[in-house]
């Protein structure tokens, strides 16, 4: 028999996923991304944005595997660059938490995918445990390590390390992505001011057998960093934007 204690006890709520499991949002959300999102969003990149898209074969090297793909963040478009370079597969991406409220960006990126990183520390922990159990799982894991959008940046800025305590945990590669420009040549001279971009997907990076899981992490985020460094020089170089221009 049940005493008042219990009878007056309320059930705790459980949290939602942050990757929703919901078979009709899962179904409506996957043929926008596929019928709406990537065609026309690609569409625009590449005639508003001069975009290329190169590397794509190191893409498909974890084709059917789990991986984590860190991108610089320079425009405020660059999910949708990222879209592209990975399609036909469809990722989980990672966006600042104050955007999802808003009117028409939240219901936006929710369809493309994304999910919240959290800004509380308490709720850190179950945000990290998700995004590993989806790669476990096979999923691609987009994140902008360097957190905040500064348009155009030139070079990498500092990393967080997130996105390799989760390629750590799951024993996962790191995909190097960096977003570069290229100088403006023919038609873009007359209608653009901005640079056009060039986005390139290096090779997978694995986690080393290090047995500590903060000390695997660390090593994979220093490798990262000084692998995206040195595509970024490359890809920049004069001999870099004359390749890319061939």
């Amino acid at each position: 028999m049940r005493n008042r204690a219990d009878a007056g006890h309320k059930p705790e709520k459980q949290e939602k996923p942050l990757i929703s499991r919901n078979p009709i949002f899962v179904l409506l959300t996957t043929l926008f991304y596929y019928l709406v999102g990537v065609p026309l969003l690609g569409l625009g990149d590449r005639l508003v944005f001069g975009l290329q898209v190169r590397g794509k074969e190191n893409i498909k090297a974890v084709k059917g595997k789990g991986a984590v793909v860190v991108c610089n963040h320079v425009h405020p478009f660059d999910c949708t660059f990222l879209g592209l370079l990975i399609a036909p597969r469809k990722a989980v991406f990672t966006s600042l938490e104050r955007l999802f409220p808003l009117p028409v960006v939240g219901p936006l990126i929710r369809c493309m995918g994304s999910v919240p990183v959290p800004t509380a520390p308490s709720r850190m922990r179950r945000f990290l445990q998700e995004m590993t159990q989806a790669v476990q799982q096979g999923r691609l894991l987009c994140i902008y390590p360097e957190g905040e959008l500064i348009p155009y940046y030139n070079g990498l800025r500092d990393f967080r390390e997130g996105a390799f305590t989760i390629a750590a945990k799951a024993d996962a590669p790191i995909v190097p992505v960096v977003i570069s420009k290229r100088p403006r040549r023919g038609l873009w001279k007359l209608i653009k001011r901005k640079p056009t971009l060039t986005i390139t997907a290096g090779e997978p990076i694995y986690p080393t057998q290090e047995e500590n899981p903060r000390r695997r992490a660390h090593l994979l985020h220093d490798k990262t960093v000084s692998v995206m460094n040195a595509m970024l020089q490359e890809l920049e170089s004069p001999q870099g934007q004359d390749d890319a221009c061939a």
